[in-house]
């Protein structure tokens, strides 16, 4: 197979601190059957032993660096300007590829030349099993994020055009996605899982906060009356789940969140 015939695919790993996930997320990368990929590592100035990992692996890898960073989307941005390739996906350590075929099945046939974001479904690890997310309609991207980027691919000219803006903390890259959106450029979903995400630490208490209050600002909704109210309401709710959860035994919160994960997989 000659991997000319095919795109270039830049694939972005960023990491800090992260040896113990670095090595799985590396080899479903370089296992992949597709003949074309570029393999880009920024580490954020790790100490824990990720160098070595990433050493280890350092022949399979087109492109290294480790140096401090200002956040994950200034280390993502690093990414995109070392990229040579024709589309780019970021897979962070922690996360990676649902198959080694994936590639091949989303980049042979090439895509069309309209197309200008690939995503996909995501398979969603928790304590409790897995399951598979599939996006919302492309409408709600208006809202929120509405797939992971782990599960898409951008033409490598619009992140080397607009990159990711780093003033957001947590929802920079549903920032660009809306603004492709709203430039009119194609999204074409593929009805595939693309990535496994590991959702077990989940996301702490002060992120989530910031993640609704960067959607409302990004959507431009942050404003509004109805905005308001349900960013009030959903401040309310958090604050009453996190002191349930403190007072309920943890046994009693262990069953009602296995109740709740089997109630989402139907």
């Amino acid at each position: 197979m000659n991997p000319n015939r095919y795109p270039l695919i830049s694939i972005i790993t960023v990491v800090y601190n992260c040896k113990d996930d670095l090595e799985m997320t590396i080899k479903s990368i370089i296992d992949q059957t597709y003949p074309n990929i570029e393999y880009i590592v920024i580490d954020g100035n790790s100490n824990d032993g990720t160098i070595d990992i990433i050493k280890k692996y350092q022949n399979k890898i087109t492109y290294w660096i480790s140096e401090p960073d200002e956040g994950i989307y200034d280390a993502m941005n690093k990414g995109i300007r070392q990229s040579t390739g024709d589309w780019i996906n970021f897979m962070n350590a922690g996360d990676r590829f649902y198959d080694q075929n994936i590639l091949s099945s989303l980049f042979i046939p090439v895509p069309k030349p309209s197309t200008d974001i690939i995503y996909g479904d995501t398979e969603f690890i928790y304590t409790f099993g897995k399951y598979i997310r599939k996006p919302a309609s492309l409408t709600y991207l208006k809202e929120s994020m509405i797939f992971c980027h782990q599960s898409s691919f951008v033409r490598t000219y619009l992140l080397k055009k607009r990159e990711f803006n780093t003033k957001y903390k947590i929802c920079a890259d549903y920032d660009f996605f809306l603004f492709c959106l709203k430039e009119g450029k194609i999204l074409q979903y593929v009805p595939s899982t693309i990535a496994i995400f590991d959702a077990r630490e989940g996301v702490s208490s002060s992120n989530r906060i910031t993640r609704e209050k960067e959607f409302g600002i990004i959507s431009e909704r942050e404003q509004t009356i109805e905005w308001k109210i349900k960013y009030f309401k959903f401040i309310i709710y958090h604050y009453l789940k996190k002191t349930v959860e403190y007072l309920l035994p943890k046994e009693l919160i262990l069953k009602i969140k296995r109740w709740n994960f089997k109630r989402i997989q139907k």
